[in-house]
């Protein structure tokens, strides 16, 4: 085999261009791609567990940790104990990320659909089928 037919390559020269094209969106924002994605991620459901954020992110807490530092240091996220639980810390969206939100999120619906409008209904549903069985091999193969 090629290693340009190599299908973690393939998905990685994927990765990389879209990521280009978000970075390129959300630099007027001094965000990253990551960072974009992770208040993505809070305005949907702000107020979660950073454990609950790493998981929906596929991100290991260590290095959810580095970006919330980042995010906090910034002032778009703060920490907050969990009221039922001290030990138990939520993420929260401040006042400056709330300001953005219509104009971030309106950003990731436009990247999406700039996307998905690349692919047929036919495609689209068998790249959800590619990318579930993917995510759900385990680690061994």
């Amino acid at each position: 085999m090629l290693f340009k037919d190599c299908l973690c390559f393939q998905v990685g020269k994927i990765a990389r261009k879209m990521s280009e094209i978000t970075r390129e969106k959300v630099a007027s924002y001094d965000l990253t791609t990551t960072q974009f994605f992770l208040l993505i991620a809070l305005y949907e459901q702000d107020g979660i567990f950073i454990s609950t954020l790493a998981h929906k992110l596929a991100l290991r807490k260590a290095t959810l940790t580095g970006l919330l530092d980042r995010l906090e240091r910034d002032g778009f996220t703060e920490r907050r104990a969990d009221p039922q639980d001290r030990r138990v810390m939520r993420i929260h969206l401040t006042p400056k990320a709330e300001k953005l939100r219509d104009e971030l999120t309106q950003i990731y619906h436009e990247n999406n659909h700039m996307f998905l409008s690349l692919l047929s209904k036919e495609e689209k549903e068998v790249f959800e089928q590619v990318v579930c069985k993917i995510e759900t091999t385990d680690k061994k193969g």
